[in-house]
């Protein structure tokens, strides 16, 4: 790389005549034209920086050569970290972009029954979502078909228990049971991951589940902010809709 630089420089220093043949390079004439023109370093610091340059230090590693060596893994681990922050920036975008996209349903929204399969259609369609389950207590949502009614005997209540106990989202691994209860109708492949998400103002009086026949479609590593912000979202609409006792 250094060579080419130089090579570069001289020709452009000696600007032979077009039928004249290309001077040969050797390390005395790159090493001249080094010593003639300081500043080349300054000028081409990437030229350098590809090289490695030994001192005599005797068969000991010298003080220069060992700061050098840090410097360029904290460049590369720096280079690497940007990468990770600018994924991750990425992912963040398109999760705003999808969050924007079911808030805007649910601003619109004037029937909770059309509410539900609209979201549900979204849902499936942009967030990779297999099945979609809504459940809330009481006797408020009774004429809405889309939503079930976590009566006291419903197997929903059971599998609904550490998300409503917890009173924040849930992400992981759906159990048989949990799938049976809440998705009887789910066909195979067996669903196997789910975002388990509370729903209530004051208490939790019951939730939203969006489940995957990926088993790594949720997990617990996943971060709830987003998943927080949309049960938030759908808690006010529902409490828009269908009263505020309903999800109070």
């Amino acid at each position: 790389m250094l060579v080419f630089y130089v090579f570069e420089s001289l020709m452009s220093d000696s600007q032979p005549d077009e039928s004249s043949p290309a001077p040969e390079l050797d390390e005395a004439r790159v090493a001249a034209w080094l010593v003639a023109h300081p500043e080349f370093a300054a000028r081409h610091p990437e030229a350098f920086e590809a090289q490695h340059i030994g001192h005599d230090s005797q068969g000991a590693t010298s003080l220069i050569e060992r700061q050098v060596a840090r410097l360029r893994q904290t460049n590369r681990e720096l280079a690497e970290r940007f990468e990770d922050l600018a994924a991750t920036a990425r992912v963040n975008e398109e999760r705003v972009v999808q969050l924007n996209r079911v808030a805007r349903i649910m601003v619109g929204a004037c029937d909770t029954d059309a509410l539900i399969q609209a979201l549900t259609d979204s849902l499936q369609t942009h967030f990779e979502i297999d099945a979609v389950y809504v459940g809330l207590d009481g006797t408020a949502a009774a004429d809405v078909q889309a939503i079930q009614s976590l009566d006291e005997h419903a197997p929903a209540r059971d599998a609904l228990i550490h998300v409503t106990r917890r009173g924040k989202p849930i992400c992981g691994e759906l159990s048989k049971a949990q799938a049976a209860a809440l998705f009887p109708h789910a066909g195979e492949p067996a669903l196997a991951s789910a975002a388990f998400i509370p729903l209530g103002i004051s208490c939790v009086r019951g939730a939203i589940v969006l489940a995957s026949r990926d088993a790594k479609r949720f997990t617990p590593e996943m971060g709830p902010l987003f998943i927080e912000l949309f049960g938030a979202l759908l808690t006010a609409t529902l409490a828009r809709l269908l009263g505020d006792r309903a999800v109070a």
